[in-house]
């Protein structure tokens, strides 16, 4: 296929860095008006952006020259993460033992029921890897997919996809087992379902929207504290 735009242009770093900015402003705004979890900004803007390298025949690798630049930033943005866990502090020690044991229950059972599945439908053992950090917010699932040596792309498209399912079931799953309170609902949400989840948490009530980011960071946190373990499990089981 003939690339409709010069190499020097699309090989430019900017050329990556202001598409990747566009295509998820547009999808933010998209998200903002209709409110539909389908519409996540990060799936819809790499939808957008493999549209356009594809319609104008522009290699991955020229468009990875800005955008890496913003991958960069992902380590950032874990540090950062420091910030809300702080100002949720007083929620954390009142709801301690729920927030902890919430939080080891779903990483538990998304890392069991992922890898047992995943082995169970024969998938490849490159696969499993990049499904094991579905459940954690986008800058932690990342790092952890370097640690497992796995495939930061389809880690991301795990993590999109299980915040979206998440978001749509999540009503008939409160509904199915009474889960009432603000605080459980808030804290599964944020546990199974990261970022997508805590959004719609927002939506339900305060409370509901602070136990969520609180637990998108104990999550992340205690499934980062598993990789060693994960590792090994995982060198044992494939």
């Amino acid at each position: 296929m003939n690339q409709l735009l010069p190499p020097a242009l699309s090989s430019n770093p900017l050329f990556g860095l202001v598409l990747t900015l566009t295509c998820y402003g547009i999808s933010r705004m998209l998200y903002l008006r209709t409110g539909q979890p389908l519409l996540n900004p990060i799936f819809v803007s790499l939808l957008i952006i493999l549209g356009v390298l594809q319609f104008l025949g522009i290699p991955v690798e020229h468009y990875m020259a800005g955008g890496s630049i913003i991958s960069a930033f992902l380590p950032v943005t874990v540090m950062i993460l420091a910030l809300p866990l702080y100002k949720q502090l007083p929620v954390l020690v009142k709801y301690r033992w729920a927030v902890l044991g919430g939080a080891g229950a779903g990483v538990l059972t998304s890392l069991v029921s992922v890898t047992v599945l995943a082995k169970l439908l024969g998938l490849s053992p490159d696969l499993i890897r990049a499904l094991i950090p579905k459940s954690i917010t986008t800058p932690l699932g990342v790092e952890m997919a370097g640690f497992l040596e796995a495939s930061r792309s389809l880690t991301v498209i795990s993590i999109v996809a299980t915040g979206i399912i998440g978001v749509l079931v999540y009503p008939l799953v409160f509904r199915l087992f009474r889960i009432s309170h603000p605080a459980a609902r808030g804290l599964a949400l944020g546990t199974a379902s990261h970022a997508v989840g805590t959004s719609k948490a927002l939506e339900l009530g305060h409370q509901e929207g602070a136990m969520s980011s609180l637990a998108i960071i104990v999550t992340g946190l205690v499934t980062l504290g598993m990789t060693p373990l994960v590792i090994l499990l995982l060198g044992i089981i494939l």
